[in-house]
Order: structure tokens, then sequence, then C-alpha cells
């Protein structure tokens, strides 16, 4: 019974290490893609969506940054990377779909505030 706790303890913890590292990870790609959008096109970033995708037996990463030309046109940059399944938690894997983006924008803005 003791061990039997303890090894539940040890993989929600070790879920939990995973989880914080797929966010970590997440947020880290977000940065460095902003600041080249940034660098690109040479405009503000209004905004950015997250999405995961599952292709085959891996998952794609899918970051959408909107910004305004000088005329007020909106542009969309897309972003995408791909992990491999044991990068990304098993509830963001749930929710992915094959070959469907799935936003995952709202998991991140709460993991940002926790």
């Amino acid at each position: 019974m003791i061990i039997t706790s303890m090894l539940i303890g040890a993989a929600i913890i070790a879920g939990g290490s995973l989880i914080k590292k797929f966010w970590n990870n997440i947020l880290s790609w977000l940065k460095r893609a902003v600041q080249k959008i940034k660098q690109i096109v040479k405009l503000a970033v209004y905004g950015t969506k997250v999405f995961i995708e599952k292709i085959g037996s891996a998952f794609r990463e899918i970051s959408k940054h909107y910004s305004k030309k000088e005329n007020n046109q909106w542009v969309e940059n897309i972003v995408t990377r791909e992990v491999s399944a044991s990068e990304v938690p098993p509830e963001i894997r749930a929710m992915a779909q094959q070959r469907r983006e799935t936003d995952i924008t709202s998991e991140l803005q709460l993991e940002l505030v926790s």
C-alpha cells in the first residue's frame, strides 16, 4: 500500500514536471518566434494563437502571429515546429486531432498566470 502510494506520487511529480517542461519549451519557442517575426516584418505583433496538430506519430506546434501594416492591413505569420509525442503532455496529446489544428492558447494562458 505504501509502495503503491509512493509510485503514484512519483508518477504525479514526473507528469507535473513533463507538463512544466512542455509549457516552458512552448513559451521559449514563442518568444524566439515573435522576435524573429518582428525582425523580418518590422511590425509590432498584436496577438498570438497557439495550436497543436497530430501528424503521424509526432506532433506539430503552430503559432500564428498577427500584426498590422502601415495601411492597416492585417498580416498573419505562421511558425511551426515538429515535436515528438514524448515531449507533449498526455492531456494535450488527447486534445490533438489527426491533421487538424487544435487551439491550445487558453491552456497556455492558464499556465502563464499560475
